[in-house]
């Protein structure tokens, strides 16, 4: 019985090592590896540091504000925003992704400039957004990969920067 039991305690202390060494260990460096990326990810963002990144359960939300891509009221992207962009797209090209979202909010104020095109801002956003997603496909990325949605005031709470921003989701 006792060499049983010798037997039964050897594979059982094998077969934790193997799960921790095996398995446990090889998650835990890609945990690390990944909060070290999102680190620098953080470090390296774009629009001056004014954005911010957070990693959710099945995405990465890049939230960058709306005047550091494009000018007030406009719908082309700023020389700066293509730097801003371009920079955000090295990272997004090393992530694999599978799909990117570009949504574009805006603040209550109405539009005042191009009125006849952008009559409320949801049309505003919604060519914001579709600008940006032209702009990444020129630069190479995939067109089935990208989804351009326009939030326009809907989720605005006044008239603040605060709720002029475009947010990449990287899933």
């Amino acid at each position: 019985m006792r060499p049983v039991l010798a037997l039964a305690v050897l594979l059982l202390s094998g077969g934790l090592l193997y799960l921790y060494y095996g398995k446990l260990v090889p998650l835990e460096k890609v945990v690390r590896d990944l909060h070290e990326e999102n680190l620098r990810l953080i470090k390296r963002l774009p629009a001056g540091g004014k954005g911010e990144i957070k990693v959710e359960q099945e995405k990465t939300v890049i939230k960058i504000p709306s005047d550091s891509i494009f000018m007030p009221g406009s719908t082309e992207i700023s020389p700066q925003g293509k730097k801003v962009l371009q920079d955000l797209l090295k990272d997004i090209k090393k992530s694999g992704f599978n799909l990117l979202e570009v949504a574009v909010y805006t603040d209550k104020s109405p539009v005042k400039t191009n009125r006849d095109r952008y009559p409320t801002n949801w049309e505003l956003a919604a060519v914001r957004a579709t600008s940006i997603v032209r702009f990444l496909i020129s630069k190479g990325l995939s067109p089935e990969k990208l989804v351009a949605v326009s939030y326009g005031d809907s989720r605005a709470r006044g008239t603040s920067s605060a709720d002029r921003f475009v947010e990449f989701r990287v899933y």
